[in-house]
């Protein structure tokens, strides 16, 4: 099964680019223009448009990388802590 959640934070990570940047600084002791320069870079690589589209392609791409094994992709709704299963065109 392949898991995903709803409220990500990887999604719209962009606007939450001075929180997470003031987080590496304050959490981890970062130089702030190396969290700047960090998010910057790696932020295009990690965010995610949506929590539904993201759990379905990655199970495509599983599924292409690994044939013999059965992918479901499946969601957990926060709010009423229940998993659910992603139907699929």
């Amino acid at each position: 099964a392949l898991i995903g959640h709803n409220q990500c934070g990887m999604v719209n990570l962009v606007a939450r680019k001075d929180k997470f940047i003031k987080g590496l600084v304050e959490n981890a002791g970062w130089e702030k223009d190396w969290a700047e320069e960090h998010f910057m870079h790696f932020s295009p690589m990690f965010e995610i448009g949506n929590e539904v589209d993201f759990v379905l392609s990655e199970a495509k791409r599983l599924r292409l990388r690994y044939p013999k094994i059965q992918v479901a992709p499946l969601m957990y709704k926060v709010e009423d802590n229940l998993l659910y299963q992603v139907r699929e065109n």
